[in-house]
């Protein structure tokens, strides 16, 4: 301050002011500007020189407050040319007296897309539709693009996608302007395995794809010379295939073919293959209570995500595009914690040495650190926080949140080797002397919301019916059916034999029905197709939920969990893999003992010393029962053959964990062989036993009975 007492005049000048000045004026500024640069009287303000790749370092340095004077982003040389050009990201734009054509772009990411070109300065959209406005939110955009001044016409157009329809589509938007874009989004999906197929299935799917994009293709190039871009939707199971859509993966093929002959033609041409698309549009409406889903290894990736995206397409000149989110695989687990995660963004090394109670704000944590940890939280452990909770927080809540969030994680199948998971011990879980139950109809505990509908359940190997606990949230009756007692050791046991017994009662539970409908795990989805084979045979209808079960994939299992060829190696591994789910035990102690055994009774009675004496396990009685049911289920089994039966008529659903057992080359499980109906393949978050906690289960019972009734 001690230029005051030089007794020198300040003045103030306003930059703003400026503008307004006369022209006298700005050239005193300017005079006097100059001359004080060249005397040295102006002096540079003290600054902070960050090159242009430095921008974040930059605001960092400016956020901490550390700086006196200005920061300055050096964006190029001092002595360099002026008129060299400077790098940029070029953003796409639309020309508002042209035209723009959506095909199928009433669907939810045809609307968001039409949103960005108009915001982009579009005036003239021509949308095209199989069956108009249905909803009022189509409506309620429309109403509102149009109060901005845009002209949105809509052309409803049937499924005869002709030479002549598509030639009036493009003469239409003709005399809206020049058409400088077409967006083909139109889709239409019937998805079902390859046998399944059919010519009209693959017609279906090529004629608002392959046929239409083939005769667009033709007609703009005479009709819309000015055309500037030409665009098709494609997916992921054109590029990498998904199961169940070999018609739709064809028909986007075909426009991707057809992209690459305009390129190689000297037109524009640009086919997106886009994964899983989350917040609009297909896989949205496929989403149940927001949880997330994975289809065709892709997670769903933002609309926002996917519009940015588009606009990087649009500005290059490759035909063929890609864009997805790649599930992480099952065993990615995320290295840190949250306590450590946060540590690691404010550079802390050691978190032993700060007080767990100081709040972060005072710990130096400026607004961008807080707005990478706000973000961090959201997307790695779904943990939402406003900015002043993100303030106040300190590293003893941060440890009390990362040991919540370790709690509630659910068992993760993936932190198992699945193929070191003990053979049978996969297949059934541990059961009680409570679970041994005579009956043979056990009616489960439901809502019972429509009672007219009595669904069948039918257990696994163990023949225990506790493993549908989930039923509680069933909306129909629910009927789960035990297998006869079986005490006696019986080497000619067939799942035959098991449905006709079973038949008399079923029969009894569905006489006031129409259709059946079962329900089978495991080693009961073989008893649920045979009991299906014999109501079909009375002439009755109906279908079948298997869970994670089949004929072909089971004795696949039972071969790798136990391999052997001889009667007597199979009563041994039985003894064993019973015994490891209820004790800790020396496997080869155990096997020699068992080798020097001549009958099963000598090998029952080493089972029966060598069985826990808790109040809560079997008893001796039980453990007979539990050893021969296990037996005589795996044996019938081995000996299943499907090859030599006639095939079902019932449609076929089958739920298959994320985890499998083990590998099986074909996506349906092989059931194709098996019925002629259609067949569904869902897959549920899990292992064997722990897909039967997982609440898609009930979701999808729930609305299997719904679809046809």
């Amino acid at each position: 301050m001690s230029i005051f007492k030089k007794d020198i005049n300040f003045y103030g000048i306003l930059l703003d002011k400026i503008f307004f000045a006369t022209t006298e004026q700005k050239l005193k500024l300017f005079e006097k500007i100059t001359e004080g640069i060249e005397n040295g009287v102006i002096k540079p303000l003290n600054r902070k020189v960050f090159e242009r790749n430095e921008v974040e370092a930059a605001f960092r340095y400016m956020a901490s407050g550390k700086h006196i004077g200005k920061i300055i982003i050096k964006v190029q040389e001092e002595k360099g040319f002026l008129n060299n050009p400077l790098l940029a990201y070029p953003q796409y734009y639309c020309l508002e007296h042209k035209c723009y054509i959506i095909l199928g772009g009433l669907g939810g990411f045809g609307l968001e897309l039409a949103n960005t070109l108009i915001h982009r300065g579009a005036k003239n959209l021509v949308f095209t539709s199989r069956a108009g406005i249905r909803t009022g939110y189509q409506q309620s955009r429309i109403n509102l693009w149009r109060s901005y001044g845009v002209d949105v016409q809509i052309l409803t157009i049937d499924d005869n996608i002709t030479h002549e329809n598509c030639k009036k589509i493009l003469e239409f938007a003709e005399t809206k302007g020049p058409v400088d874009a077409i967006f083909n989004l139109a889709v239409v999906l019937n998805d079902c395995i390859f046998p399944n197929q059919s010519a009209q299935t693959f017609q279906d799917s090529f004629k608002s794809k392959a046929w239409m994009t083939k005769q667009i293709d033709e007609l703009s190039r005479i009709i819309c010379p000015q055309l500037r871009h030409f665009v098709v939707f494609s997916s992921v199971s054109c590029g990498r295939g998904n199961a169940g859509q070999t018609n739709y993966g064809m028909a986007n093929s075909v426009m991707e073919r057809i992209c690459e002959k305009r390129v190689k033609e000297g037109y524009h041409g640009l086919a997106i293959q886009w994964g899983a698309i989350g917040d609009v549009g297909l896989v949205a409406d496929m989403q149940e209570e927001n949880k997330e889903l994975i289809i065709g290894g892709t997670l769903q990736q933002r609309i926002s995500s996917c519009l940015d995206t588009l606009e990087i397409f649009l500005l290059q000149d490759r035909p063929i595009v890609s864009s997805m989110v790649v599930a992480e695989k099952g065993n990615a687990n995320k290295s840190l914690n949250i306590y450590e995660t946060v540590a690691q963004i404010m550079g802390l090394k050691n978190t032993n040495a700060v007080s767990p109670k100081v709040p972060l704000a005072e710990m130096g944590m400026d607004s961008m650190m807080a707005v990478e940890i706000k973000q961090t939280l959201e997307r790695e452990f779904d943990i939402f926080l406003t900015t002043q909770d993100i303030r106040m927080l300190n590293f003893a809540k941060l440890k009390q949140m990362s040991i919540k969030s370790e709690q509630e994680k659910i068992f993760d199948p993936s932190e198992t080797d699945i193929n070191n998971l003990k053979n049978v011990n996969t297949l059934f879980q541990k059961i009680t002397n409570s679970d041994f139950i005579p009956n043979i109809l056990n009616e489960l505990v439901t809502k019972k919301e429509v009672d007219e509908v009595n669904i069948i359940f039918v257990p696994g190997i163990d023949n225990c019916l506790k493993v549908f606990k989930f039923t509680s949230e069933i909306k129909y009756a629910a009927t789960c059916l035990q297998y006869e007692i079986l005490n006696v050791l019986n080497e000619n046991h067939s799942v035959m034999k098991s449905a006709a017994y079973l038949l008399p009662h079923v029969l009894k539970t569905i006489k006031n029905q129409k259709e059946f409908f079962i329900v089978g795990y495991s080693y009961g989805s073989l008893i649920t197709i045979e009991l299906a084979r014999l109501l079909e045979a009375k002439n009755l209808l109906g279908r079948l939920i298997l869970i994670d079960g089949a004929p072909d994939p089971l004795k696949l299992w039972l071969n790798k969990m136990m391999p052997t060829t001889s009667l007597k190696d199979l009563q041994n591994l039985i003894v064993l893999r019973l015994l490891e789910i209820y004790t800790n035990i020396n496997e080869q102690e155990l096997m020699a003992k068992l080798n020097k055994c001549n009958t099963v009774e000598e090998k029952l009675k080493i089972f029966h010393a060598c069985f826990p004496t808790d109040v809560n396990t079997l008893t001796t009685e039980n453990q007979w029962l539990m050893y021969c049911t296990v037996h005589n289920h795996i044996t019938a089994a081995l000996n299943y053959n499907i090859s030599s039966l006639p095939r079902l008529k019932s449609p076929i659903t089958l739920l298959k964990p994320t985890f499998p057992i083990t590998s099986f080359p074909e996506e349906d499980y092989g059931l194709h062989r098996v019925t002629e109906g259609k067949i569904q393949v869902h897959f549920i978050e899990g292992n064997h036993i722990t897909i039967m906690d997982n609440d898609k289960l009930i979701s999808i019972i729930n609305k299997e009975w719904i679809k046809d009734n």
